[in-house]
C-alpha cells in the first residue's frame, strides 16, 4: 500500500472515530433526557433502541410538555404570544 493511500486512510480512521465519539456522547445525552421526560427508550424499543423512530419517542415526549406548559402559562400550544404591538414573541424569548 503507498505512503498515500495509508496517510488517506488514517485521516478518514480519525474522522471516523471522531464522527463515532459525537454521536455516541448524543445518544447518552437523548437516553438521559428520556429518562427525565419519562420515556425509557430501551423499554419495548420501536426497530431497535437507536432507530430514528425510536428515538422520536423523546422528542415527542419533550413536545408535549413544552406544549403543556404553554397552556398551563394561557399561551397557544405552538409556543408563541402575540404582544400588545401585534407582533409574535416567542415564550422562550421572554423568560417565561
Amino acid at each position: 500500500m503507498s505512503p498515500l493511500l495509508q496517510n488517506a486512510l488514517r485521516a478518514v480512521e480519525a474522522a471516523v472515530c471522531a464522527e463515532n465519539e459525537r454521536g455516541g456522547e448524543a445518544r447518552g445525552l437523548l437516553l438521559e433526557i428520556g429518562r427525565l421526560v419519562g420515556v425509557d427508550i430501551a423499554k419495548d424499543p420501536i426497530g431497535g433502541t437507536w432507530h430514528p423512530e425510536n428515538m422520536r419517542r423523546v422528542l415527542t415526549a419533550v413536545d408535549g410538555l413544552r406544549r403543556q406548559n404553554a397552556q398551563l402559562r394561557g399561551l397557544p400550544p405552538d409556543g408563541f404570544a402575540p404582544t400588545s404591538d401585534g407582533k409574535n414573541v416567542e415564550f422562550r424569548e421572554r423568560g417565561w
